[in-house]
């Protein structure tokens, strides 16, 4: 059976036997079988506990995978790991071809987790009888249809025994070590992130069989995944997973981003106590990294916003820049000041203005106040100008914007944005999100103001794909990684 073939087990089952459902609210067992009802799985679940009988949530609990007479694809295991071995021979018995386990007791525990290790594997023959995701880990999530949508759109497949409520599909892949990501933590960044929509989410845990490249391998074929967040504590095979990179940097619309745990010796210590995973040397962890051509964020927090700002560009099909030319928008000298300094630190320009852009911005500015003949834009002055002759301000801010989206020299927009009602109302924010993608270059903003005005504008411009950022540095540092990726890239 092919890799893509195996995976497909995992992500789109047509049955599903939830080995451990309990009708305790409380018990993961309980909250798998939720998820799997609740958000729309549109194929078979079949509850299975020999200590209960009746129904669960409508569906009838059986003792055994064996008592079942139809076929079964997937077996979700939440039971304890001693008793993982025995259920196995009965899954393997019933033909089930994959096993998502996801209990914890294995290698990070030490000899006795070593030992049903090593039964599992002589019970499956090293794995040729079924296939295992996990253990240690918290399952996987497939996003079909927001959370919103209609009673037959919404939801997907969802087996993390978190609850999840409020999701959007989207062109994000996640591969993790971390139950986390496919927990808690995804459940904060989809309320964070409104907007940001999310296509599979999967928590591989140990290891035990199936690996990050086995998953990297199906999002590389995925023509619905864009970008492919990872967070790795072990490389399982580490030639191969720089060789599907290497894939990747030829394919225009594809970005991997990797946060790697266990840097540090202190770092190497958690890994083994979390998922088992030993120590790597610090300089292979770098080599591979380097080889790979990833995009590295340092922690989940830099893994999401980087991931929300590939997909946007991604969504509205954005040219991205290759050599750092970019331009700043602003009302503030101080701002212009502070963002021309960190510009400079990510190695990215501002390049200067051909005559024909520098001749149309001296018609907008007051003749005490010329611009700047860089793509350093300080529109207040002009603003003053257009205020005392009565025109729209607007107008001023959004000539400004056609006039950089225009210019060749420019590879993207920089923007700090003075957002509130009680200070002659709100800019005409939609307007210039229009002119903004009406364009193919990528335009960041940071948003300053009264907070309930800047979270609407936010909201708006996050459902348009064009990014808004809490600090100044976050909103170079995001420009930045589109270059870096671009440099990657050998297309």
């Amino acid at each position: 059976m092919s890799n893509n073939k195996t995976v497909d087990i995992f992500l789109n089952p047509k049955s599903v036997a939830v080995i451990g459902a309990s009708k305790n609210p409380m018990k993961g067992g309980h909250r798998i079988v939720y998820n799997l009802v609740n958000n729309n799985y549109k194929g078979r679940i079949y509850p299975i506990n020999p200590n209960s009988e009746g129904e669960l949530l409508g569906l009838n609990f059986n003792k055994s995978v064996l008592d079942i007479e139809e076929k079964i694809d997937l077996a979700i295991f939440y039971v304890p790991n001693h008793r993982i071995p025995q259920l196995l021979e009965e899954c393997i018995q019933k033909k089930i071809r994959g096993a998502m386990i996801e209990a914890s007791g294995f290698e990070e525990v030490g000899e006795k987790g070593l030992e049903i290790k090593e039964q599992i594997l002589k019970i499956t023959d090293n794995f040729s009888k079924i296939r295992i995701m996990g253990p240690n880990c918290m399952g996987l999530t497939r996003i079909d249809g927001d959370s919103d949508a209609g009673d037959n759109e919404r939801g997907g497949f969802f087996t993390s025994f978190g609850v999840f409520s409020t999701y959007k599909r989207g062109n994000i892949a996640i591969i993790s070590q971390s139950g986390m990501l496919n927990g808690g933590y995804l459940m904060y960044i989809m309320e964070k992130y409104p907007e940001l929509g999310i296509r599979y989410s999967c928590s591989i845990g140990n290891k035990m069989d199936l690996n990050e490249t086995d998953f990297l391998e199906y999002f590389i074929e995925d023509i619905t995944v864009n970008v492919i967040a990872v967070y790795l504590e072990s490389f399982k095979n580490p030639r191969k997973f720089i060789n599907l990179c290497k894939k990747v940097r030829k394919i225009p619309n594809k970005t991997i981003i990797l946060v790697k745990g266990g840097i540090t010796s202190q770092g190497q210590k958690a890994t083994l106590s979390h998922t088992g995973a030993m120590a790597e040397n610090s300089q292979l962890i770098n080599a591979i990294i380097a080889q790979s051509g990833v995009i590295q964020a340092k922690d989940f927090d830099e893994l999401f916003q980087f991931a929300r700002t590939f997909s946007m560009m991604y969504n509205e099909n954005k040219v991205m820049p290759k050599y750092g030319n970019v331009s700043l928008v602003t009302g503030s000298g101080g701002a212009g000041t502070v963002v021309a300094d960190i510009t400079a630190q990510y190695g990215l320009k501002f390049p200067n203005f051909n005559d024909k852009e520098y001749d149309i911005l001296v018609d907008l500015y007051p003749e005490w106040m010329p611009p700047n003949r860089f793509a350093l834009i300080d529109f207040w002055p002009a603003m003053e100008k257009a205020m005392t002759k009565n025109n729209n301000r607007d107008e001023v801010i959004n000539e400004v914007f056609e006039l950089l989206l225009n210019d060749e020299k420019v590879e993207g927009m920089l923007n700090m944005l003075f957002c509130a009602r009680r200070f002659g109302g709100l800019p005409d924010y939609k307007k210039f999100v229009k002119t903004i993608n009406d364009g193919s270059k990528p335009v960041f903003f940071w948003l300053i103001g009264e907070v309930e005005s800047v979270q609407e504008v936010s909201k708006y411009m996050a459902q348009n794909n064009i990014p808004t950022f809490p600090t100044i540095e976050e909103m170079i540092k995001n420009f930045k990684i589109l270059v870096q990726d671009s440099k990657n890239k050998n297309y």
